[in-house]
């Protein structure tokens, strides 16, 4: 972690792990059952993970209200974040009030602009945040997928407390200007994305295979040209974590929050036993050769996407 992200002065003892609950609203990941979404937020609650992160677009405000139904008991211990899309200062309040609503909250810990909006000037939607933090709704302010001139053109209006951004072994572009950018100014980070859509998890493989209909087929990293790229370095890495008896999740989980100096390194969570294989601390770091592989991996990986602007391929 970084000892002096603004976001941890803010918010101090935020989990190294944290939950992201973008699969519990359903629609774009697929079905989703109410019951392995609850018997996941409790046992991620049980394994000391205390920071949420849901918005209004993931099931049309469904894993909000189940975030928010679910952690009711355990508000004062929790940290929720959620977000709005940049659209103009008072959409974005209005957003805020119904996300306090469904998590049944009268303040948000993060609350994040979710996309920027190219061609607007952003800074009076900033300057709303800021005035809401003023009042108390808000704790603390980020930004998730921004460019750093994107940023710049915030500066003044308010004060970012944390970057939110997709970053994993394949895809690490944000290392170039972004990452800089925010240890200068103290900008917190937070990692999404980080098991690379399900790829580099023990059901990886799996993924690859599958000839996906839905969601999946649609992102940069199920392209079947990338696929054969990485398909052999998936494999090297699960036959180090069976050499190891390190999951693979809880390697590269670990590998980026050391690797990355990152305030909390976001999963994907949507059963009990993701739940637990997720968030299972490596309890004595990993061994020198598992670093090194991955690593190396990442090295190897680097210009694998170039010109494309994020994860999700989309031109805000």
């Amino acid at each position: 972690m970084n000892s002096k992200s603004r976001l941890l002065k803010k918010i101090p003892g935020l989990s190294p792990l944290s939950f992201g609950a973008w699969a519990l609203g359903g629609e774009y990941w697929g079905p989703q059952s109410h019951h392995d979404s609850v018997r996941a937020i409790h046992r991620a609650l049980a394994m000391n993970v205390n920071y949420f992160d849901t918005a209004p677009v993931y099931g049309k405000g469904r894993s909000e209200q189940l975030i928010g139904q679910q952690i009711k008991k355990f508000r004062s211990e929790i940290i929720l974040g959620t977000k709005a899309f940049y659209t103009t200062p008072e959409k974005m309040k209005t957003s805020l009030e119904t996300s306090l609503r469904r998590l049944l909250t009268d303040y948000i810990d993060i609350f994040y602009i979710h996309w920027p909006l190219s061609g607007v000037d952003m800074r009076p939607g900033m300057e709303m945040l800021e005035s809401l933090r003023q009042e108390g709704k808000i704790r603390a302010i980020g930004v998730s997928n921004f460019t750093v001139d994107q940023m710049k053109l915030l500066e003044g209006a308010g004060s970012i407390d944390v970057y939110q951004g997709g970053y994993n072994l394949f895809w690490s572009a944000l290392e170039q200007k972004l990452l800089p950018y925010l240890s200068k100014r103290n900008i917190g980070f937070i990692p999404y994305g980080v098991l690379a859509q399900g790829i580099l998890t023990e059901s990886g493989m799996d993924h690859l295979d599958r000839n996906h209909e839905g969601y999946r087929h649609k992102m940069i990293l199920y392209r079947e040209d990338i696929i054969e790229r990485i398909r052999p370095w998936l494999q090297r890495l699960l036959e180090e974590s069976s050499r190891t008896g390190i999951p693979l999740e809880q390697a590269v989980a670990l590998f980026t929050l050391n690797h990355l100096s990152a305030d909390t390194v976001l999963l994907g969570v949507r059963n009990r036993s993701q739940a637990e294989r997720n968030f299972q601390m490596v309890k004595d770091g990993l061994p020198p050769s598992f670093s090194s592989l991955l690593q190396s991996i990442k090295t190897e990986a680097e210009g694998l996407f170039q010109g494309i602007p994020n994860l999700f391929n989309h031109k805000s």
